[in-house]
């Protein structure tokens, strides 16, 4: 009997003793710091993050007002209403793992990352005008994606889908850009390179490849054209001439710095 006391005492005790330190002996900015460092040294040293409004709950829970996502000091991405919570089943691999989940617009991100810095998250329906990094190439883009990304330590690989794309090109010199409706593809970002690895378009005049590579803030990239020539007007025939590589094929070189 006494010994049944003594295991249920420790069993009430050790849980408390952990809530304690969690609360007392962890400054919450010691844990903004080890998030922040935890990407900006995981290898990709042009990504970085930073936390608004952390606090901490039980159980080595976070929460954070927002998570602000840098590629090159450029805003990339926010997570609002971020939590973060204790993953036991990281332990069969003897890591520390947290379950993640939070908003981008009005979509939803959930996923699993575990240290040191490895994950795997599933975005659904994330708002692409809410993306700020796509504000920087000129143009205007509506839609929603859903995509999966895979994280590991420096290398970030990430597939998507978006059908429905909605695109004002009007400050944009890319023919045919704000025909296509539908963008689905795969694109890896290591170190200071971000690589198109597959990505199509699909609209009602015919469809599209992108490929190519943004290294630092530099594009090197390329997009096919397939159109449907029976559904070109004719200043969008005379636009697309230039570029012509056999007939019904065009390729329409994207180079230089990022706007």
């Amino acid at each position: 009997m006494k010994y049944f006391r003594y295991l249920l005492s420790l069993s009430i005790t050790i849980p408390v003793f952990l809530v304690l330190l969690w609360f007392v002996a962890v400054p919450t900015a010691l844990i903004k710091e080890r998030i922040e460092d935890t990407v900006l040294h995981s290898g990709n040293s042009r990504m970085r993050i930073i936390a608004e409004g952390l606090r901490k709950g039980i159980f080595l829970a976070l929460h954070a007002d927002s998570l602000d996502l840098y590629i090159d000091d450029k805003h990339a991405l926010r997570i609002s209403n971020f939590a973060s919570r204790y993953s036991p089943a990281s332990l069969t691999d003897f890591r520390l793992g947290f379950n993640v989940e939070g908003n981008i617009g009005k979509g939803d991100i959930k996923g699993t990352i575990q240290l040191p810095l490895e994950g795997k998250i599933k975005i659904y329906r994330a708002e692409l005008a809410e993306i700020p990094y796509l504000t920087q190439f000129g143009v205007k883009i509506g839609g929603s994606a859903t995509s999966d990304v895979a994280i590991e330590s420096n290398l970030v690989k990430v597939v998507f889908d978006v059908p429905d794309l909605n695109i004002d090109d009007s400050a944009s010199v890319v023919p045919l850009l704000n025909t296509f409706r539908s963008l689905q593809g795969a694109l890896s970002i290591e170190g200071n390179i971000i690589r198109l690895d597959s990505v199509s378009l699909e609209g009602e005049k015919g469809y599209a490849r992108l490929k190519g590579s943004i290294t630092g803030n530099t594009m090197n990239l390329e997009l096919e054209l397939m159109p449907d020539g029976d559904r070109l007007s004719s200043m969008e025939s005379m636009l697309i001439g230039r570029y012509i590589v056999s007939p019904g094929y065009y390729v329409v070189p994207i180079r230089g710095p990022l706007p």
